[in-house]
């Protein structure tokens, strides 16, 4: 279902780029579909555009997502239609998703219990809804 996530190859990726697993969402930059909750070692607020530059470096591991033409405009898009990852903002108590993003229901379960916004912020653009892949 989701073609660019594989949680072993997230954990590698994030600890490469000093991520790692926090306890709750107010320390999260990253919400997995499986619930890991990845934050930095000391809590520093990264820059938007750090934050896509990392995820590039994670997804550039995919031959599925070097074959696609990325853009500005559908970057992010890809990134939580092909993934499932939110986005965290924990300065504000947002969650920041695709339009529409179906939410795993660890997701859905961890957001509902630290009652943190949903904020929507790009188009799901269906790269992924019939495309076949091996992992």
């Amino acid at each position: 279902m989701f073609p660019l996530y594989d949680a072993t190859k997230f954990a590698t990726w994030a600890a490469a780029n000093n991520l790692i697993p926090v306890p709750t969402l107010a320390q999260a930059v990253w919400l997995t579909i499986d619930g890991t909750m990845y934050g930095t070692k000391d809590q520093q607020l990264l820059a938007p555009h750090t934050v896509q530059a990392d995820i590039a470096t994670y997804l550039a591991q995919f031959t599925v997502y070097n074959n696609l033409k990325i853009t500005s405009n559908n970057f992010w898009s890809i990134v939580h239609e092909a993934t499932g990852l939110v986005r965290v903002v924990y300065a504000t108590e947002i969650v920041r998703t695709m339009i529409r993003q179906r939410l795993s229901e660890p997701q859905r379960h961890l957001i509902e219990q630290a009652n943190y916004e949903i904020e929507p912020y790009t188009k799901n653009r269906h790269y992924f809804d019939d495309y076949t892949y091996n992992m």
